[in-house]
């Protein structure tokens, strides 16, 4: 996950290692449940699965269920407004992903990206407009 200032600077990058993770839907879940606790205000996802299920219940009873519940709980907290993007707009959080499956570590990067995401740091900076 990336964290931004509103011109687009890194405030900071990080990874995290999920061993025992059953498929891509639970990554993507423990990904949004740890950006919320950082930035509760406003986030995104590129995954239609995990957006349908914070809309909804649909994944309650689920082995996911937990997960998609802390989330909530976060989303209750605060204003909160979750956004579905292009998986094109959100390569940086991909390759970090895939920085932590191959590495198996667990990571912070502060002020700036890890050099394997530099590249694409400036093309996927998304604008945010907050209501």
């Amino acid at each position: 996950m990336v964290l931004r200032r509103s011109d687009g600077s890194v405030i900071f990058a990080a990874c995290r290692c999920i061993f025992n993770c059953n498929d891509a839907l639970e990554d993507e879940l423990h990904a949004r449940m740890q950006g919320m606790a950082l930035a509760i205000e406003h986030g995104e996802t590129d995954s239609s699965e995990a957006f349908m299920a914070l809309r909804g219940d649909n994944l309650r009873y689920s082995a996911y269920g937990h997960l998609v519940a802390e989330i909530q709980r976060h989303m209750g907290v605060r204003e909160f407004i979750p956004s579905k993007i292009k998986r094109e707009q959100n390569r940086v959080a991909d390759r970090l992903a895939l920085y932590s499956r191959r590495e198996s570590t667990t990571a912070v990067w502060l002020g700036r990206g890890p050099p394997c995401v530099e590249e694409l740091l400036p093309l996927d900076c998304n604008l945010v407009i907050l209501e």
